[in-house]
């Protein structure tokens, strides 16, 4: 059976799937109900073959999801408990298996959540079982979702440094034998999560802190608008992946100028960096507590110069590339689930 590794973040939609081409898939974490008349008018406008597969009618209700629903207004973003349900964490999930298979077929959910959310395991995979009929690109495919697991986000990324492609061999030895603390920063929180000599995970340790890479971008552009007043006055939003380059780098690049910001960029990311240290220092007891430190999540990149002074460590880990660390859980999902399917514990 087909499985897909579902990352339903604050900020990305993510998700993997055990195939060589086109086995990654990210999008902006957005979706929005069509009416009838608007759904058709985009579609029959566009033509079956040019649709972006953003535009697709799920169980017979119409949706716009990822880039394009930016742009259809506002639209609610749910966190907790009640993103967990059939009509939100579903639509996603029912969206990826349209993008990544162009039939149907029986296919397992692994999603992920972050720690503080365990809690809420089963309504997550409630929420993907069942059937889901899928219409995208003028074909309609039938879903069926038999079975569905869990696994925590910084677990993920975990993983994808620990253990090799099959995820039955270790990658790194020296991780596997002294103890590591798993740094996931998202878009509305900050997770952690703490592994014994062995790898085995730490769940006395397994904390989510409800600040992450949302609350830069937001006082970035408050900040950056307050000290750019002409350039951005004929411009409502600022384009989200130049508010990221800009964190990143420290300069905003636009109109064909360069704009630096390092200033505003400190303000923004002060709070940020704060609240990681404070429970850096409180709950994880700081650097001398660990042989290694690994660092998962899109807002990772964002943050990597900023955080190594906060963390104070000379083993520091990313969980992938900085171009590609918001799939390292996926990716790490993925070699899990292999992991259980050679131990038979599914």
């Amino acid at each position: 059976m087909s499985v897909i590794v579902l990352d339903a973040g604050n900020s990305i939609i993510k998700a993997k799937i055990a195939r060589r081409d086109r086995s990654e898939i990210a999008f902006p974490h957005a979706f929005k109900p069509l009416t009838e008349v608007e759904y058709t008018s985009i579609v029959s406008r566009s033509g079956k073959q040019s649709t972006s597969q953003d535009y697709v009618r799920i169980n017979g209700q119409p949706y716009v999801v990822g880039e394009s629903a930016e742009r259809h207004g506002v639209h609610t973003q749910r966190t907790g408990s009640s993103r967990y349900i059939r009509d939100y964490y579903g639509i996603f999930a029912a969206a990826m298996l349209g993008r990544f298979y162009e039939r149907g077929m029986e296919v397992s959910v692994f999603g992920s959540h972050p720690p503080g959310d365990a809690i809420y395991r089963e309504d997550l995979m409630k929420s993907v079982i069942g059937e889901w009929i899928v219409e995208m690109d003028g074909r309609e495919r039938r879903f069926q979702v038999s079975y569905a697991n869990t696994f925590d986000e910084p677990v993920g990324g975990l993983m994808n440094v620990l253990l090799t492609d099959d995820g039955q061999h270790y990658r790194h030895s020296d991780i596997h034998d002294g103890s590591a603390l798993v740094i996931d920063i998202g878009g509305f929180t900050t997770d952690w999560i703490a592994v014994n000599p062995g790898g085995e995970v730490d769940y006395s340790l397994a904390r989510s802190v409800p600040v992450g890479i949302q609350n830069v971008v937001a006082d970035f552009e408050a900040s950056f608008r307050a000290h750019n007043l002409n350039a951005v006055k004929d411009t409502p939003v600022l384009p989200p992946e130049r508010v990221r380059r800009a964190i990143a780098t420290g300069v905003f690049d636009g109109a064909g100028r360069r704009y630096p910001c390092e200033n505003e960029v400190k303000e923004a990311t002060n709070l940020v960096l704060n609240r990681i240290a404070d429970t850096y220092q409180r709950i994880a007891g700081g650097a001398l507590s660990w042989d290694s430190i690994i660092l998962t999540g899109g807002g990772s990149a964002l943050l990597y110069k900023r955080l190594l002074p906060v963390l104070d460590h000379e083993n520091v880990i990313l969980a992938d590339d900085l171009e590609s660390i918001h799939l390292a859980n996926v990716r790490g999902g993925l070699k899990l689930w292999r992991l259980y399917e050679a131990l038979q514990i599914q």
